[in-house]
């Protein structure tokens, strides 16, 4: 039964989050006919509604039994893909409201649908599997998107996908938490002093924060073919990298590849800081940019957060404050993206050096952070690739 539970909750995420993406690809074909501040209103409204409900949900889960937050979920989010279908022609205020409940029909379930994922999997294995779902997520999203003709066949397509999960979603036989109603209510609160999410929430969000605004920048500053390359070759090196990454976050513990990734995409900064308009530092930052991406997607939206609040019984809160700078980003740079247009001006050095900088001092945090993966089972692997070792070198010999 565990390992069912473990293929379908796996299933349930790819689904929710390739539904996700085209949402809000399509949300954004259909605001790109709207001007700058119609548009900003509409993405806005998806963005916002998204966290909301992802904070309403937490706070469900700890009221009502997972099995039907799940069902009621995925029943939602085939009753609001309706909605666009309903529209021949969508003003302003339509796609508000559109967006507002397709945001809503996505968060709301979320984090128990995070939180039965990291109760299914195995510690030790999470990053693995993590790393798996994470390639079937971006091959996914890419290709069904690649399908969408117009808004209409697009928005078909994505009530068709998520029809096929709220078939999966009956097979589920999610076990609730047993913790008590005192800990869920107030674990909003504790979570904020827990100084371990404090340490690892922080590089996040600076992460979030910077990656969006260096985003507009370069969309900006880099001529049409590298920005072009950029967005053909960050997304290939980082399905590559959450293999990896996910790989060696169960090896030698999440901490350590988080630093690694944080150094690594702070001197890609440095590089592109000091060596703006040499071709081989753009090459490397677009490089880096996607080792980073992939690093700290599987581990900040899949890994982390299970480590440390699964036998604690709240998983969903967990999941739900960590997940909240990936999509608060999004709307801060939506309303901040003027601001930084009229900064285009200035000095690339200063623009990228600076973000070589925030990306540094993220790593401060992580350096004072304890690992989440259990010492034991770090020594149990790095004993068992001795002894496999040790056998090598004596069929060798002998």
């Amino acid at each position: 039964m565990f390992r069912r539970n473990s293929f379908l909750a796996a299933f349930l995420l790819v689904n929710s989050f390739i539904w996700y993406y085209m949402v809000r690809t399509l949300i954004g074909k259909a605001a790109f006919d709207f001007v700058a501040n119609e548009s900003v209103l509409i993405k806005g409204t998806y963005f916002s509604a998204v966290i909301v409900s992802s904070l309403f949900g937490a706070i469900l889960s700890g009221k009502i039994s997972r099995a039907k937050i799940l069902r009621f979920w995925m029943v939602l989010g085939c009753i609001v893909s309706i909605i666009p279908l309903l529209f021949s022609n969508l003003s302003v205020n339509a796609l508000s409201v559109v967006a507002l409940f397709l945001g809503l029909s996505f968060g709301i379930g979320m984090p128990s649908c995070l939180a039965f994922f990291a109760e299914s999997v195995n510690l030790g294995k999470r990053g693995a599997v993590s790393g798996v779902i994470l390639v079937a997520i971006n091959l996914g999203a890419v290709v069904l998107t690649l399908l969408f003709d117009n808004l209409t066949i697009g928005f078909g397509i994505s009530m068709i996908w998520r029809i096929i999960g709220l078939c999966v979603v009956f097979l589920l036989k999610p076990t609730s938490s047993k913790t008590n109603k005192m800990e869920r209510v107030n674990s909003f609160r504790l979570i904020l002093q827990n100084r371990t999410f404090i340490l690892y929430i922080i590089p996040w969000l600076i992460f979030c924060l910077v990656d969006r605004f260096e985003r507009v920048y370069s969309g900006n500053f880099f001529e049409q073919n590298i920005f072009d390359l950029a967005l053909f070759i960050e997304p290939i090196v980082g399905i590559i990298f959450v293999l990896i990454g996910g790989f060696f976050a169960d090896r030698i513990g999440r901490k350590r590849v988080l630093i690694y990734g944080f150094v690594a995409l702070g001197i890609g900064y440095a590089s592109i800081g000091l060596a703006p308009y040499m071709d081989i530092a753009r090459y490397f930052y677009i490089f880096v940019d996607g080792i980073a991406w992939g690093i700290f997607m599987v581990i900040y939206m899949l890994i982390l957060w299970g480590d440390f609040s699964v036998s604690r019984g709240i998983a969903e809160k967990y999941y739900t404050l960590g997940s909240i700078p990936f999509f608060l980003s999004d709307l801060v740079v939506l309303f901040l993206s003027p601001y930084v247009e009229k900064i285009l001006g200035a000095s690339a050095y200063a623009i990228f050096s600076l973000a070589a900088f925030f990306l540094f001092l993220a790593v401060i945090p992580l350096m004072y952070a304890p690992e989440t993966l259990p010492e034991k089972k770090i020594r149990e692997r790095e004993l068992k690739q001795y002894i496999d070792k040790a056998k090598k070198t004596k069929e060798k010999y002998t």
